[in-house]
């Protein structure tokens, strides 16, 4: 789906980014509107939009970038950036979220492009699939290891804003089992994933027994 329903959060939203883009403010907003996260759509090349209901106005805006979205009622007197919360854009339009129930509220550190180290809690997490047979064209690269990229977000400490970032980007700082002073990850990805099903080429499941496992091969 291009389009997914998102946890419960209540969030202020910079007014000028309801003017349009011409008037958005990229750093201090002295006007911030009370919302709550609605849904996310998604659009391959392009960074996902959100939708937020706003009470002030009984309405609801779907096109909202995170870079506009915060935990806190005033935003942080600094240029935020989509470089500076985020890594990559949507790289299909068929998506899920759901969130890591072992890691939920676990404080995560990120660096982003610009090499500044960001702080916060984690959310939930948006991880991008092929569609259903024969429901469209498969495009998407998320079905290699590879190029696989999870998007885990989270409200930045001190700035509110919204974050998020790849798995090999984050940090998990569990509180109960995570070490002090943990060691770099130098983890390389397993590139060759082994298909069980198909390492041998006889067809074990002609036979008329029911466990086929017992079979002899010769």
């Amino acid at each position: 789906m291009m389009y997914l329903n998102l946890p419960y959060e209540k969030v202020w939203i910079k007014e000028s980014f309801l003017k349009g883009s011409s008037n958005f403010i990229w750093a201090k907003d002295h006007n911030m509107i009370e919302a709550y996260l609605v849904g996310v759509r998604f659009t391959r090349y392009e960074p996902p939009l959100f939708e937020a209901y706003m009470p002030e106005y009984n309405a609801c805006y779907d096109k909202i970038l995170q870079c506009a979205i915060f935990n806190k009622e005033e935003s942080p007197n600094v240029k935020i950036d989509l470089t500076d919360v985020a890594w990559w854009d949507c790289i299909t339009d068929s998506a899920e979220i759901y969130q890591k129930a072992f890691l939920k509220n676990v404080d995560v550190t990120m660096k982003n492009r610009n090499k500044t180290l960001l702080r916060g809690r984690y959310t939930f997490t948006v991880d991008f699939k092929p569609p259903e047979i024969n429901n469209s064209v498969d495009y998407t690269e998320s079905k290699f290891w590879t190029e696989h990229k999870q998007k885990n977000f989270f409200f930045e400490d001190e700035l509110g804003v919204l974050c998020c970032g790849p798995n090999n980007k984050i940090l998990w700082n569990h509180s109960s089992l995570g070490y002090k002073n943990p060691k770099k990850p130098d983890f390389k990805v397993f590139d060759k994933p082994r298909e069980f099903s198909h390492e041998t080429y006889e067809l074990l499941g002609e036979t008329n027994n029911f466990d086929y496992s017992e079979e002899k091969v010769n």
